[in-house]
């Protein structure tokens, strides 16, 4: 039995994540096995890592959500995809296909949805059983490294252009200047925002630094400075229309009530698990609207790639840092750590 390294979580247990030797995965008719070439990291990986994440499920599993490589082997009704071809993985590795949700290209709402790196062995190790109808072909001209990061730029753009509503000149506030945050920068920027804030706190200097390259025009570190002064002094004194919260925790949503403008939108991205402790009323006095936003469909990632392939977005930029799946710890670090805005680990 052929087999190859792994970063499984195999514990309901703090720290229970260790490489292993497991099989190579078999593929069925409508599978193909695609030969990883790099694996990004996710700020959920390292909380699964550590047992503080939202998400809890059965173990054990291999890690590892957004990838790209090299078709490898293709199951034999396998028609639009051939060996050598390069590729990307949606992260819906398996959904019902016939329910309402799925029939409505709300696939990634399906109650039997599985994703990987979660409900199903992920990408931190060398191949990965893909269903074709999740792949995408990564441009000639975007590399691999590039192509990793896929995942995440079609978060943002699913959140800021199919799940809210960005008229040029618009204010935008983004709370969390992470790898999504700040793609949700670049998006903002592609919608025609006039003013893009982005909102950091302590040890998010150097990313802030960073969202002003992707095109934040405003930048505010929360542990220096009261954000939600700052942001109802711009324009009309109204408020942002568009607020976008990466970060997710109760402190982050009651800065996005406070700070948007009447009938404006506030599009939740970050989980927060816990309680948020305040009321919601002002929603109601403002008329404004409390949007969750979860994840991204199949003509996401058709348009995503196109921006890449078109030079209008290069993700080589959030890529701070590469490392083998060996040091998946020091990779989990540097993120907590805030010295890492993404990083992307290689197979070995």
């Amino acid at each position: 039995m052929e087999t190859m390294k792994a970063v499984v979580k195999y514990a309901d247990a703090p720290g229970a994540t260790e490489l292993r030797d497991v099989p190579v995965p078999e593929i069925g008719k409508t599978d193909v096995l695609v030969e990883v070439a790099y694996i990004g990291v996710c700020g959920t990986d390292p909380h699964m890592h550590h047992n503080v994440s939202a998400f809890q499920f059965k173990r054990p599993f291999i890690m590892g959500h957004e990838f790209s490589g090299i078709i490898a082997k293709v199951g034999e009704e396998v028609n639009g995809y051939k060996v050598g071809d390069r590729v990307t993985s949606e992260t819906h590795a398996d959904y019902c296909g016939k329910c309402a949700l799925c029939r409505q290209n709300n696939y990634h709402l399906c109650k039997e949805r599985k994703g990987y790196g979660f409900h199903v062995d992920g990408a931190f190790t060398k191949y990965v059983k893909v269903p074709e109808r999740i792949l995408h072909r990564v441009p000639d001209n975007v590399s691999l490294k590039a192509a990793s990061a896929t995942e995440p730029l079609c978060v943002a753009y699913k959140a800021l252009v199919s799940n809210s509503n960005i008229i040029p000149g618009d204010t935008v506030v983004i709370i969390g200047p992470g790898s999504i945050g700040i793609l949700c920068v670049e998006m903002a920027r592609l919608c025609g925002a006039g003013e893009i804030v982005v909102v950091g706190t302590e040890g998010d200097d150097k990313r802030l630094e960073l969202a002003k390259e992707f095109g934040a025009t405003i930048t505010i570190n929360s542990s220096k400075e009261d954000p939600l002064k700052k942001i109802m002094a711009i324009g009309d004194g109204l408020g942002a229309a568009l607020i976008a919260d990466t970060a997710g925790i109760s402190a982050t949503l009651k800065l996005s009530i406070d700070a948007v403008r009447p009938a404006g939108q506030i599009t939740k991205i970050g989980w927060g698990p816990k309680p948020v402790n305040f009321s919601l009323d002002p929603l109601v006095a403002k008329s404004a609207t409390l949007k969750g936003h979860f994840s991204h469909t199949w003509d996401v990632w058709e348009k995503c790639l196109t921006l890449m392939g078109n030079k209008m977005i290069d993700l080589e930029k959030i890529i701070t840092h590469e490392l083998s799946i060996d040091k998946f710890e020091e990779s989990f670090e540097l993120i907590e750590n805030k010295e890492a805005l993404k990083v992307v680990l290689k197979p070995i």
